[in-house]
C-alpha cells in the first residue's frame, strides 16, 4: 500500500485523555502519543474527534513537505531516529553513533540493529564482528527484522562466526515473518537447492513469491509467470470450476502425468505440483526438477507449453507460477 495520507489515517495511533484542570483549562484534553497534537473540549467525544482532525491536518502538512511520519507507538523517539539517519547518510558517523547509543539504552531495537551495522561495516568505529553480532543479538531479542537478517547473513557467509546454515535459516525465517524481502529471497535460494525435499521446496516457493511480490528484481526473474496478466474477459470452464477442489486437483495431476511430465522426463527434467488455490482465483504453483532447474528454455518455451496445456484443460483465466 502506498504510504499516502489515507494510509496513515488508517493506522491506529494511540492517544491519552485527561479530565479536570490542565493546560487548557477545565475540560477533556486528548493528546496523541506519537505527535505534538492535542485538542480539548468539555465533551470527551468532541475532544477525540477534534484531536483526530488536527492530527490529519498535521499529517497532510508533513507529507506535503516530504517528511516521513512515525508508525504507531514510535513516539518522539522517531524524531531522534530520523536525526540519526540523516547524520548517517551524510557520513556524520559520530552523531549517528552517539544518538543510537543513547537510543539503545532506551531499548530501541532499531538503534541496536543500526549499531550492529556500524560495527559490521566499520563506519565511525573499528570494524568488530563480535560487537556487531552482540548488537544484532540484542535487537533480535525484540524480533527486529534487520538484526535477524544480518545475523542470518553472518552465519550463512561466515562473517565473524563459523558457518551454520541451520542458524542462518532460523534467523532468515524470523525476518521473513516480519516481511523482510531480502531475507525471503535468500531463504528461498537455500531451501530450493534440494528439489527432492518437497516440504522445503514449498516453503522456498512461498518465500520467493513473497520476495517477487515485494518487488525483488532477482526473485521476479527466478519465478516465471509473475509478468503474466490474466485476461479480463474470456469464456470460463464452468464444468471444471464447479468441481470439488479434490476433483480439480485430480484433473490437474492427470494433465501433468499425461501431457507434460513425459516431455520433460525425456530430457532429464520433471515438474512437481507444489500448491493449488481455487479461491479467489485459480492459481497453480509448480517447481522444476532435474535438468529443468536453471535451464534458460524452461523459463520461456517450457513455461509456455505448460501454461498453454493447463489453460486448454481449464480455461485462460488460470494463474501459473513455475520456479
Amino acid at each position: 500500500m502506498e504510504k499516502d495520507l489515507e494510509y496513515y489515517k488508517s493506522l491506529k495511533y494511540p492517544f491519552e485523555w485527561y479530565s479536570g484542570e490542565h493546560e487548557v483549562g477545565d475540560a477533556f484534553l486528548v493528546e496523541f502519543l506519537d505527535f505534538e497534537v492535542k485538542a480539548a473540549s468539555e465533551d470527551l467525544d468532541e475532544a477525540i474527534e477534534l484531536a483526530h482532525e488536527y492530527l490529519y491536518e498535521h499529517m497532510k502538512r508533513e507529507l506535503k513537505a516530504g517528511r516521513q511520519l512515525p508508525n504507531p507507538g514510535e513516539g518522539v523517539r522517531f524524531m531522534k531516529h530520523r536525526e540519526a539517519l540523516a547524520a548517517y547518510k551524510s557520513k556524520d558517523f559520530d552523531t549517528a553513533l552517539n544518538i543510537w547509543q543513547e537510543e539503545a539504552k532506551l531499548k530501541n531495537d532499531q538503534a541496536m540493529a543500526n549499531l550492529g551495522l556500524m560495527y559490521l561495516k566499520g563506519e565511525g568505529v573499528e570494524k568488530d564482528y563480535a560487537q556487531a553480532k552482540s548488537w544484532f543479538e540484542k535487537a533480535s531479542d525484540y524480533d527486529n527484522d534487520s538484526a535477524n537478517f544480518n545475523l542470518a547473513l553472518m552465519y550463512q557467509t561466515k562473517i565473524g562466526v563459523e558457518e551454520d546454515l541451520e542458524k542462518a535459516k532460523d534467523y532468515f525465517r524470523r525476518a521473513v515473518r516480519k516481511n523482510h524481502t531480502q531475507a525471503a529471497f535468500r531463504l528461498a535460494l537455500i531451501l530450493l537447492q534440494d528439489r527432492q525435499n518437497l516440504e522445503g521446496v514449498k516453503e522456498g516457493f512461498d518465500c520467493m513469491l513473497k520476495a517477487a511480490q515485494n518487488g525483488h528484481a532477482m526473485a521476479n526473474i527466478q519465478l516465471t509467470g509473475m509478468d503474466k496478466e490474466l485476461p479480463s474477459d474470456c469464456e470460463l470452464n464452468d464444468h471444471f470450476r464447479a468441481q470439488t477442489r479434490e476433483k480439480q486437483l485430480e484433473i490437474i495431476n492427470d494433465t501433468l502425468d499425461r501431457f507434460i511430465r513425459p516431455i520433460l522426463v525425456k530430457d532429464g527434467g520433471n515438474v512437481v505440483l507444489i500448491d493449488y488455490m481455487d479461491q479467489p482465483e485459480i492459481e497453480i504453483r509448480l517447481a522444476y526438477q532435474g535438468a529443468c532447474v536453471g535451464c534458460s528454455i524452461a523459463s520461456t518455451g517450457t513455461y509456455s507449453m505448460i501454461a498453454d496445456t493447463m489453460q486448454k484443460v481449464i480455461d485462460p483465466k488460470v494463474r501459473i507460477f513455475i520456479l
